[in-house]
């Protein structure tokens, strides 16, 4: 088992009182380690379960929706969402396995919106996808901070994230030349934003939340900067905006590896690795595509791409060591 705060902090704490360590040190050690045994992998595809399970729950409702009557939609609906937040809430408080606490607050933090998308169907009731989204992050808006639940935290950032791309486009928002710029413009200071503020995570020891907010955030980040620049087009001979954006994405994931190596997060340094191959393949695409043949392309760019799962793969276990 590895281990976790709660295991290491009577050693440290013995490490303290013999002044073999600093109070100050022994926060950075303890800091570096999980608050449980929750494992990254347990969460992820406890998550992903979750949302199978959601899944198969609408399909099976929507085949027999006819048939079931307005009050025990609603009802049931209600009864799901009370029980799933019951249910997580006694699991975390008697320790049982992290996947039974992670699909129940999944269960909590997506079935407000199915909810609410029923009630309008009730009602017969007109509005906005914006509106119907903010209501739905206002349902759930501390739910991951009470729970402390890496499932309710990505439920919540993806509300989040659609609330803005809601709010870009229902307002017509075009501060950058038109929409879809403008997006690209937000989404990159959101990704920025999102793994500068998910380090607050590490004071209350929750290490996976904090890996899935850098990990979400460097990656909207790098996205929405290459997004912005794929559709410019400058035949002049000099260095054009996507060169630079594109650029700047690679030094950005170049500096996650970096930060990955140096403060040993594991994710950083393959979603960095992973980002830069994407660049440089992306690079040699454009740049190439309208000197090279078809086929003669191909096949210079299957080698390329080879060459950079290998290359990236043997540096990743390079660093990782």
């Amino acid at each position: 088992m590895k281990p976790t705060q709660k295991s290491l902090r009577p050693h440290v704490t013995r490490w303290v009182q013999e002044d073999l360590i600093t109070q100050d040190q022994a926060n950075s050690i303890l800091a570096k380690y999980p608050a449980d045994s929750r494992s990254p992998a347990t969460v992820t595809f406890s998550i992903i379960g979750g949302l199978l399970c959601i899944l198969g729950v609408i399909l099976l409702i929507s085949a027999n929706w006819q048939a079931i009557p307005r009050e025990a939609k609603l009802g049931g609906l209600l009864s799901l969402l009370t029980a799933s937040t019951l249910l997580g809430t006694e699991s975390s408080r008697r320790k049982w396995h992290p996947a039974i606490t992670e699909i129940c607050y999944l269960f909590a933090a997506a079935l407000p919106l199915v909810g609410l998308i029923l009630i309008t169907q009730f009602f017969n009731l007109r509005g906005s996808g914006f509106t119907l989204v903010l209501t739905w992050f206002a349902s759930i808006l501390l739910l991951p901070f009470l729970s402390s639940s890496p499932a309710s935290f990505v439920v919540w950032w993806m509300s989040f994230s659609a609330l803005i791309y809601f709010g870009i486009s229902e307002y017509h928002s075009g501060w950058f030349e038109n929409e879809a710029r403008t997006g690209s413009i937000v989404y990159a200071l959101f990704g920025a934003a999102t793994a500068a503020a998910s380090q607050l995570w590490t004071r209350g020891g929750q290490t996976i939340q904090r890996a899935w907010g850098e990990s979400l955030g460097l990656m909207t980040t790098s996205l929405a900067l290459y997004a912005y620049g794929f559709d410019i087009y400058d035949p002049e001979p000099h260095i054009s905006v996507w060169e630079v954006l594109w650029g700047a994405v690679f030094l950005l994931n170049l500096a996650a590896v970096f930060a990955g190596y140096k403060l040993h997060r594991r994710h950083l340094v393959t979603l960095g690795l992973a980002v830069q191959g994407i660049t440089i393949l992306s690079f040699y695409l454009r740049l190439a595509g309208s000197m090279l043949s078809t086929g003669t392309l191909f096949l210079s760019a299957g080698a390329l791409l080879l060459i950079l799962i290998f290359a990236l793969h043997k540096l990743r276990k390079t660093i990782l060591k």
